[in-house]
Parts: structure tokens; sequence; C-alpha cells
């Protein structure tokens, strides 16, 4: 094999080639033996490995794939491939080149991005955005599934949003020249809704434009759904950006009355229905006013009288919805679409919301709130003692005291050492261990023993050991103690500064 036929495509990697047998390069076109070999999951083209098919057209199939890098990266797109039985057909080799250096240059939020363009013995392949949603098809089907509809004001935000990436393929220039890019398959298909109520236009294998690959784009050929296609397509004449603007408004009629504006009882009969001069129906009444319009407008058979451009359809659509009081989010898209997303969505998670009280304000991770009951519970292990301290030291005094009173000591000194005492003992039995790598609560409180050894020392002096008198003789005034030195235990607990903020 030897490479041949190198393309532009101004992305990355600007130069792919596409390797052609020799025996088939005169011909222009690949070895069916190598290229009729279809795909299963599991596969891989160069680093991505194909997951499972989630959708095709005409002539290629979408696949879901990944793609693994160090450090547990990985990363889901999707991949298009040429289906088995046209890969060796070079008009659609050239059709899936066409689509991927087209979108390549489209940089709109709007517009499902192409990021790489591949070649495999069996297919060349596109690599391009994977989008967490459905087509608005999808959507509209599964909310028939329900007995519901979509709602009037989430088709026009989608629909809107959807004419914004139109409306910068529209104006996809090379050189400052215009390539009168007409997308030319503008359908429910080809509009995704992902999960965050964002419109995705995709699906440019078709589309109209200069510096095409692909020859049988020209004028001649008719390309597209007859139910969105603008009459002038339909009789095959030359399009412009108009066409799209008559299919985005064939969409929005489809959409909210459940048929295309001109439909038959076969294909032929609405191409039939299409190209005769009967304008289209309006939309029913239960539609604003000002939507009416602007539909009715876009479905004009005579295209001077449609929006001139994507972006002033959008504008009209926009005022539409502010006018009929149906101004609407793309977050508010996602709301009212989310239960027609089915299994594709993740599910929403059902654990209950924080209170108030917890989300206005950081809480420690030593504090359990009770997801039933949303409830605070301090674990209070190391407090459950406190109470009883508080106790004692209230009570120490009153005892001290009266004991002082009977032996004929100062009530005042004897209560000041007997607290002491009692604080002593129970912080040291039931004061919970200092914490591992933390310093231990400096609290200055004299032992027992220390205690009674400052008592001996005083109950040793001459005073104190002296005999005593006859009953006649007087009575010794008491001692004067000096002011006690033991220091009291603090009044309060030394709490964990991470149990609460």
């Amino acid at each position: 094999m030897r490479a041949a036929n190198t393309y532009e495509f101004g992305i990355a990697r600007p130069e792919v080639g596409l390797r052609i047998p020799g025996s088939c390069a005169r011909f222009g076109f690949l070895s069916e033996v190598v290229l009729s070999s279809s795909f299963v999951p599991g596969d891989r083209l160069g680093r991505y490995e194909l997951v499972d098919i989630i959708g095709g057209g005409g002539f290629a199939t979408v696949w879901r794939a990944r793609t693994a890098g160090p450090g547990g990266f990985e990363r889901s797109v999707a991949v298009k491939v040429i289906r088995p039985g046209r890969a060796n057909q070079k008009r659609f080799q050239d059709m899936l080149l066409d689509e991927a250096r087209l979108v390549a240059r489209i940089q709109h939020p709007n517009v499902a991005q192409i990021w790489e363009v591949g070649e495999d013995p069996r297919s060349l392949y596109v690599v391009m955005e994977l989008v967490d949603g459905v087509s608005l098809d999808e959507l509209r089907y599964r909310a028939e599934e329900l007995g519901k509809s979509l709602s009037v004001r989430a088709i026009f935000r989608i629909l809107a949003d959807a004419c914004a990436g139109l409306h910068a393929a529209h104006e996809l220039a090379s050189n400052g020249a215009p390539l009168g890019l007409v997308h030319r398959d503008v359908s429910p298909q080809n509009i995704l809704v992902s999960r965050d109520g964002i419109a995705k236009l995709i699906d440019f294998g078709i589309a109209k434009a200069r510096e095409r690959l692909a020859g049988d784009t020209t004028t001649g050929f008719i390309k597209g759904k007859i139910s969105f296609m603008a009459p002038e397509q339909a009789r095959a004449e030359e399009t412009d950006r108009r066409a799209d603007i008559w299919a985005m408004g064939a969409v929005a009629f489809d959409l909210v009355m459940g048929r295309p504006p001109f439909d038959g009882q076969s294909e032929l009969g609405r191409l039939a229905a299409l190209v005769a001069p009967d304008p289209a129906p309006p939309l029913s009444d239960d539609v604003p006013a000002p939507l009416r319009a602007v539909v009715a407008k876009a479905l004009s058979k005579d295209r001077e009288a449609r929006h001139s451009t994507a972006l002033e359809l959008k504008e009209a659509i926009e005022e539409a919805l502010i006018e009929s009081e149906l101004e609407t989010s793309p977050s508010d898209v996602a709301r009212l679409c989310r239960p027609y997303f089915g299994d594709d969505v993740t599910p929403e998670k059902t654990e209950e919301a924080p209170s108030s009280s917890t989300a206005e304000r950081p809480v420690s991770s030593t504090i359990e709130a009770a997801k039933r009951t949303e409830t605070i519970e301090l674990p209070m292990g190391r407090f459950r003692h406190w109470p009883v301290i508080a106790g004692l030291a209230v009570m120490a005094p009153l005892v001290a005291w009266a004991v002082a009173r009977d032996d004929g000591r100062n009530p005042s000194d004897a209560a000041s050492t007997t607290a002491s005492v009692a604080l002593e003992s129970v912080s040291s039995s039931q004061a919970p261990p200092p914490r591992v790598g933390s310093e231990a609560p400096a609290v200055s409180v004299a032992s027992p023993t220390a205690i009674g050894t400052a008592s001996a020392r005083e109950d040793a002096s001459p005073a104190a050991t002296a005999t005593p008198t006859a009953p006649s003789a007087k009575v010794a005034p008491p001692l004067q103690r000096r002011p006690s030195t033991v220091r009291r235990a603090p009044s309060a607990p030394v709490i964990d500064d991470n149990a609460i903020e």
C-alpha cells in the first residue's frame, strides 16, 4: 500500500493521509475486501475503543467510544464511521471528510464539535463531542409514550439556541470569503438536547458549501428530509441559508402540531403539497399569537418574505417568548424535559437536601446530622461528667463551711481547700485522656498529697502543738492562716476546637 490523496483539514493535525491500494488507486476507490468488515463493541479505532452504537444516518454509524490515559484518565467521545456497505465508495468518503473540514472550523456552544479525523483499514472515522442527552425527536417520542407533550416554551427555547449555532455555520468563511454553507438537513433528529438544556446542532454530512470534495452536492440533486425541506430545495433549485430558516419553522410546526406543515399519504404526496402554491397552515390557537406569527413568517413559500438570517429568527423567537410571558432559559428546559430523558440520564440523588442551618455555615465532622429529623446530635461522651462536677463545685463550699464551724476553723479557708480537693478528685477520675498528638489541658489543681503536706506543716507549729490549758485559763485566739495557695479548677470545660465552628 502507498500513501496518496492528502486532504487539508485545518484542525490540530492538518494532514491526514488516505492510503489506497495500488491496484485501486487509479479508479479512486478503496478495496472492498479491505473496507467491508463491520465493527463490534470492543474494536479499536486508533486509540479509541468502541462501546456501543448510539445513532446513525444514511451513510454512517455513530458509536460511543472511550480513550484512556495515564493516572486513570478516561474520556468518552462519539466516533462516526462509514457503514460497511458504503465504506468503499469515494463519494461517501468525501462526504465524511467534508463534514469534518467544515464543522472543525465552527466554534460555537450550540454546534457539536469535531476533534479528530482518523483512518482505519476498514473505514475513515471522525471523533466528535459526545453530548450527554438525546435528540429532539427522541425527546418528543418519550413524552408521547408518557401521554404528554413537550411544552411550547421548551420547544422554542431549544430552537432559538439551535438558530444561534446555525447562524455561526452560515457565517463560516475561508480567507474572508463566505463559504455559503447551507445545512440542508435541519430536523428534530439533528438537534440534540443535553440534560443541562443546551441545544446542539449536528450532522453536516449533506451540507452545501464551497470547497467541498463531494461533487454531488450541487444543484440538481434533492437532499434532506421532505417533511422539513424548503420548497426551493424540493424543486432542486439553488438554495441559500433561507432554506434552513424554513426548516426551523417546519421543525417548530411538527413539534407543536404533531405533523409536518405539508403532510400526505406518502413521500410523493408530501412533495407535491410542498411545491404547490398553497401557503403553510397556521399553528393552533393554543399557541400564543406572537409565536404563531414567527412560525408563519419562517414558513413563507416566498423566500424573500422569510427571516433573512438564522440570527434574525433567533431574536424573533426570543422577543415572542417575552411578549407571551414565556421567557425560558436552558436551565428551565432541563427542568421541563427531565422526565423524558429516561435511562440515558444519571438518576438524581434521593438523599434529602441539608437543612438551612447546616447550609449556611460549615459544620465539623464531629457533629452528626440525622437525615430524617434534620437535627444535630453532639457527641457528649467527653462532656457527660461536667454536670456532676458543677454540682460538686457548688455543694463543696457549703459542706466545708459546716465542717469548719464545728472544728472552730475559718469557714472560707476550709471551703476553698475542700472544693479544690473535690474538683481534683472528680477531674482526675473522670476527665477524658488528652487526644493523641495534642497537649493535655493545663489545669492547675493541687494534688491531695500536697494539700495534706501543707496541712501537716501548719499543724506542726508551736501554737498548734501546745498542750491544752486548765479550764480556768484563757483560751488562745484562733490562728490566722495564710491565704491558700491552691488555685481553683477552671469553671468551664476545655472543649475541642474542632467540635463546632
